[in-house]
């Protein structure tokens, strides 16, 4: 799956907060504006000014709560949030090249190890195309090579982490 194509909340949560506190401030120059546009005989009873300030004071919740979220949000809100094993072995598995992969993929279906001979067999590779790409494996720490008898036996170090 496309890493863009996944939903991120923390974005949604951002377009919730602003729209918030667009509406906030809406509302808030709203309530500003009506004890200009009434009479001062309306206002007179003490019901519309609890009620007024009751709106004021939803306002100033929805702003104060809107700007405090938008101020401290995350600043990785763009980057999907990985566990460090995860994200290590995406990183080494992405980094083979596409040998190297079907290397791996060869010595996991047979248990992380096996005959030499038979993973050249198997991966199609010549003799020598496997022996610079096992020598090249080995170097990176990905196989290790052991001589039993007149062949080598591969081994795939840390399969888990691959």
């Amino acid at each position: 799956m496309d890493v863009d194509s996944i939903p991120n909340s923390s974005e949604s949560m951002e377009r919730i907060a602003k729209l918030t506190l667009v509406m906030a401030i809406f509302m808030l120059i709203i309530l500003i504006m009506l004890p200009f546009s009434l009479s001062s005989s309306e206002f007179e009873d003490i019901f519309p000014y609890l009620l007024y300030s009751l709106f004021l004071t939803s306002v100033g919740v929805l702003i104060g709560t809107s700007m405090t979220w938008l101020l401290n949000r995350p600043k990785f809100s763009k980057e999907i949030i990985i566990p460090e094993t995860e994200r290590n072995i995406t990183n080494k598995r992405s980094m083979l090249s596409s040998a190297e992969k079907l290397v791996v993929d060869i010595l996991e279906s047979n248990n992380n190890k096996m005959w030499q001979a038979e993973l050249v067999r198997q991966g199609g590779f010549t003799n020598s195309k496997a022996s610079r790409l096992l020598s090249n494996m080995e170097y990176n720490g990905l196989v290790i090579r052991v001589r039993d008898g007149m062949g080598k036996r591969v081994e795939l170090v840390h399969s888990e982490e691959l």
